[in-house]
């Protein structure tokens, strides 16, 4: 197939796999300007992360997406919704943890929500998995990231 004929998974996997970059580059850029080391260590998990996400989403791009998508995966996780009632700061040198971990938890809620509603505007039935399949992925990372959350800053009340 060329470009113009790209099957339109390959497309969708393709931006995803992008988003995962910028992801990486945000974290490992803020992570080398960052005073605090527990912030610093966080933001270069997090960044690592992001590297096996791009990955996971390659292995798909190099097999059939359609077929390993059908295959799919049945995890049921819990929105925690712990970062949807906090106000993210632009991440700046000053950064804290709690900063990171509001900013993460935002990037990967908008993730979610925008493979979520392609999922519903999906006219295809294997482009409609694809998109549950991100979402429930970027649901993933964004429960870890809550969790973290919740372990951490909640700990203290």
């Amino acid at each position: 197939m060329t470009a113009q004929t790209e099957h339109p998974l390959t497309s969708i996997l393709r931006q995803a796999i992008q988003a995962e970059e910028d992801s990486y580059n945000l974290y490992n850029t803020v992570a080398q300007a960052v005073r605090l080391p527990h912030t610093r260590d966080l933001l270069q998990e997090l960044a690592q992360d992001e590297v096996g996400h791009k990955q996971h989403l390659e292995a798909l791009l190099a097999g059939d997406p359609a077929q390993i998508v059908a295959a799919g995966h049945e995890a049921q996780i819990i929105d925690l919704k712990i970062g949807d009632f906090l106000v993210a700061q632009p991440l700046s040198p000053d950064a804290d943890f709690q900063d990171v971990l509001i900013v993460a938890s935002k990037r990967e809620a908008a993730s979610h929500d925008l493979y979520a509603d392609l999922a519903a505007l999906a006219c295809r039935v294997e482009e409609r998995k694809l998109f549950e399949y991100l979402a429930e992925e970027e649901l993933g990372h964004k429960n870890r990231v809550e969790a973290i959350y919740e372990q951490t800053v909640y700990k203290d009340f």
